[in-house]
This record gives C-alpha cells, structure tokens and sequence, in this order.
C-alpha cells in the first residue's frame, strides 16, 4: 500500500511537468519565461522533497505499527487526493505564470497559484498526521501564509507570485531538514 501511494504521488507530479514543458515550448523564449520555467521546475522538485520527508519513508511502518489500520489507510488517502488535488492545482498555475510571467493578475488566477500550494501543505499535514500522530508547525505556517498573502498579492505579476510560494515551500523544506537533524530517529507513531 505505502509503495502504491509513492507511486501515485511520482505519477502525479508528472502533471506539472508537463505542463511546465509544454507552456514553455509553446511560446517565446525570454528571460520572465525563463524564469517561469526555472520557477516551476523548482517548486515541483520541493514538492518532492516535502512529501518524501520522513512521512514518505515511514509510511509502510506506519501502516503496519497502526492499532487502526484502517484509519490510517482511510487518512492516507484522503491526504494523498488533497495533495494531489495541490499538484494539479499548482500545474495550472505553473501554466499561467509561464504564459503570462510578468501579466497583470488576474485575482483568480493569484488564488490558483498560491491555492495549490496551500492545497499540498495541508494534504501533507494529514499525511503527517496519519503517520506519526502530529502535525508539525511549519507545513500549518506555510498553508496559512499562502492563504493570508492572497489578497495582498493581488496586483503583483504572476511570477512574483509564484516566486513567493515557492520561497514558503521552502522554508517547509528548510524547516523538515532542521527537524531531522535534531531527531534523527523519529520512528512512525500514528494515531490510536
């Protein structure tokens, strides 16, 4: 079940690259583009690296340590279509950044960019939880922030947008790599 779920989250992460791919192919190459591109490529690979942290390698002992098995199985797989729901939502946006990098925003498109990225985060934070018990703070902080910022990022040009989830997806992933040095041996503990 644990390798399934990795599965599907690799094959799900195939979306924004592709998208990334074709948006960039299908039109003029230039430096905001670029940067897009870059961008988008680079939140994909910090997408990985959240999901695979901790969660995503202890998942099968989780699973097997449960005195519920079905409701971490349950959990798990509503946190795997959040997440995944987060992937697709960030493909889109990743479209329209590319396309229009340096476009006045529209308000929708603002939420799509910085709603996927909220959308993954609390997936993972359900993920989290069915594997360990707890939630930590920086994958709650990051959803927040991303939800709190949308107004204000409004009349900023989508690659500013984007530029600015991205940097939020990364101190997640800063904040799991100082977790981990400072508890090296979390071992799986979901919940009751």
């Amino acid at each position: 079940m644990a390798e399934r779920f990795r599965q599907f989250f690799i094959i799900a992460l195939g979306e924004p690259i592709l998208v990334t791919g074709l948006a960039f192919a299908n039109g003029a190459f230039g430096a905001a583009r670029s940067a897009a591109t870059l961008l988008a490529f680079a939140t994909t690979a910090l997408l990985w690296r959240i999901y695979i942290h901790r969660a995503g390698a202890l998942i099968a002992g989780a699973i097997t340590a449960a005195p519920n098995r079905l409701r971490v199985g349950v959990l798990t797989v509503y946190a795997h279509v959040i997440m995944i729901a987060g992937i697709v939502t960030i493909a889109v946006g990743d479209e329209l950044v590319i396309t229009h990098p340096l476009g006045h925003p529209d308000p929708a498109w603002t939420a799509v960019i910085l709603g996927g990225p909220a959308l993954f985060l609390a997936g993972r934070a359900i993920f989290e939880y069915a594997v360990s018990g707890r939630v930590s703070r920086p994958r709650v902080i990051g959803a927040l922030a991303l939800v709190a910022l949308t107004p204000a990022m409004r009349p900023v040009p989508l690659l500013a947008v984007a530029t600015t989830a991205a940097l939020i997806l990364a101190g997640v992933a800063v904040a799991d790599a100082v977790r981990t040095r400072r508890f090296p041996s979390e071992q799986p503990s979901p919940p009751g």
